[in-house]
Order: C-alpha cells, then sequence, then structure tokens
C-alpha cells in the first residue's frame, strides 16, 4: 500500500532488508539502537518530507 504525498508515492510498508540497512546507518550515525516500529515510523517520515522538498515551488509558495 502506498499514499500519495505532493505527487511523491510513499511507501506504508518497508522491506525486511531495508528495515536493517535503515537500523544499521541510524546505529553507526547516531550510537543508537531503533526498534522496528521506530524505523518504519522515522523511514516514512523521511520519505514524505523528501516528498514535501521535492514538489515544485508554485506562485503561492
Amino acid at each position: 500500500m502506498r499514499s500519495k504525498v505532493n505527487g511523491m508515492n510513499t511507501p506504508q510498508q518497508l522491506s525486511r532488508q531495508a528495515i536493517d540497512e535503515f537500523k544499521a546507518i541510524y546505529q553507526e550515525e547516531f550510537g543508537q539502537s531503533l526498534s522496528d516500529d521506530e524505523v518504519k515510523e522515522i523511514a516514512v517520515r523521511l520519505l514524505r518530507f523528501f516528498g514535501i522538498l521535492k514538489r515544485p515551488l508554485t506562485e503561492q509558495d
């Protein structure tokens, strides 16, 4: 299942590989371990954030 944020499809589920890779990167960068649920929350928020950054500016912006 995917949701659409400002023209960008963001996944609602992450693969096991994506979760494990995100955990490893987070551990290396911040020295903290995350649960699968924490990884899913952070990763989906990050993808949505990049979706917002990616959108073109309008005259109202």
